[in-house]
């Protein structure tokens, strides 16, 4: 049996009236963990349909979280027990931290920490700054994106554009089932019902 959100179902049976109850600007109940900048410039909008949260941090980001903890492992052991070798190779990684600090920083600022999907568009937003606004009638096709164990979705509204939906936003499978369901496009022949 497939699990099909209240949302995605209501948005289904009141197709020409998306004026529904499960609007969380509607009910002031927006997320809990929302960013008070993403919030912002969500709370004035009247077609908000649901709001997806992403509330993780820059520096959970494994390009920069397993070198670090690699470093001071390394370097404590090294230093606690005077083995050089240990030593060396946390100061080794030390370095790499160093040097993927930008790295991660940079990607990090392309990262959405709220989507926002609305009665005529999709909004992908970062501490309040607009990265991708998807009107409905724009979308050709949602993909699903594998890559070593991790599912992406995109949201492609362009011959190279698109918004991408990271596994690590709150309830992603219920935001693609919203999607679809408020855009209207039909899903691809390998794209799975969530």
């Amino acid at each position: 049996m497939t699990r099909v959100p209240l949302a995605v179902a209501e948005v289904e049976r009141s197709r020409d009236h998306l004026t529904m109850a499960t609007s969380r600007v509607e009910t002031g109940a927006l997320p809990e963990r929302l960013d008070p900048r993403d919030a912002d410039v969500v709370a004035p909008m009247s077609d908000v349909v649901r709001v997806f949260v992403n509330d993780s941090r820059w520096w959970q980001n494994a390009s920069f979280a397993l070198p670090f903890l690699g470093f001071v492992l390394s370097a404590g052991v090294g230093w606690l027990f005077g083995s050089a070798e240990a030593l060396g190779f946390g100061l080794f990684l030390g370095v790499v931290t160093a040097i993927m600090v930008p790295v991660v920083l940079v990607t990090w600022r392309g990262t959405s920490t709220a989507i926002a999907l609305c009665e005529r568009h999709a909004l992908a937003l970062h501490h309040g700054t607009t990265l991708h606004e998807v009107p409905w009638a724009e979308l050709q096709r949602i993909e699903r994106v594998e890559y070593l164990g991790n599912v992406r979705h995109k949201l492609v509204y362009g011959e190279d554009e698109f918004m991408t939906v990271e596994s690590e936003i709150e309830e992603a499978e219920e935001l693609v089932e919203l999607a679809f369901a408020l855009s209207g496009v039909s899903r691809q022949v390998d794209e799975p019902r969530l």
